[in-house]
């Protein structure tokens, strides 16, 4: 699986930041110019990572009821005990993780473990996950966002982009998936947004950014709703 660099000056259209550079190929998204990389660096990176997708994803296990301090997190962003169910969100108890979500291939949790210094662990290539049911997709950063969006029943459905950008990989299943994104990311990540949008509309999207001051998941549902019939 290619992985995504940033963006660049295209070479061959002048565009500022239509070129996407990948650890083994460049694509520019307006005029479709391509160039494979062959040089020594690049060559060693997709041999890393052939090599690191073939060994599979790290394993999480040793299931356990979720704790109190765990539900207690879920809860002060109103996920229910139903959602817990439907969306299969359990708990690691040896790496003390709450895996929010768990696909053949890749796996994120929140972290509980006080002795450590980061909250989020991942393994696996990311996929492209949609949550709820809607015509118009919404692209946020992270899954407790996209599980709130979903729930509004609004009209609008929800991926979590796992981060900030928008691979090429997504990018072509929402192209063949949606007719309309809005892409809501917050205040911080307003650059980011802006290029996905601007990427999404060269190819065809009826595209538009939400710009907030916090991630939707901070929201009530009354404002998430606000927030999404908002043009």
């Amino acid at each position: 699986m290619s992985q995504f660099l940033g963006h660049i000056p295209c070479p061959q259209c002048g565009s500022r930041d239509n070129l996407g550079d990948y650890d083994d190929h460049q694509y520019c998204f307006g005029c479709k110019y391509y160039k494979l990389k062959n040089d020594i660096g690049s060559i060693r990176s997709r041999i890393y990572n052939k090599n690191k997708d073939d060994k599979g994803v790290d394993m999480i296990g040793n299931f356990a009821e979720i704790p109190r301090n765990a539900m207690k997190w879920l809860l002060s962003y109103g996920i229910s005990q139903d959602e817990v169910k439907e969306y299969d969100i359990k708990w690691d108890a040896k790496k003390q993780l709450l895996v929010l979500l768990d696909t053949a291939k890749y796996w994120q949790g929140r972290v509980f473990d006080p002795t450590s210094k980061i909250k989020y662990m991942s393994s696996g290539i990311k996929p492209l996950t949609i949550y709820g049911e809607g015509d118009t997709l919404v692209l946020v950063e992270d899954i407790i966002s996209a599980m709130r969006v979903a729930r509004t029943r609004s009209g609008f459905c929800s991926a979590p982009l796992l981060g900030s950008s928008l691979s090429y990989e997504f990018e072509n299943q929402i192209v063949e998936s949606f007719k309309q994104v809005a892409v809501w990311l917050d205040r911080d990540k307003a650059l980011n947004a802006l290029r996905i949008k601007r990427k999404l509309t060269s190819r065809g999207l009826d595209s538009r950014v939400i710009v907030t001051d916090k991630d939707p998941k901070e929201y009530t549902k009354g404002e998430i709703v606000e927030w999404l019939k908002s043009r």
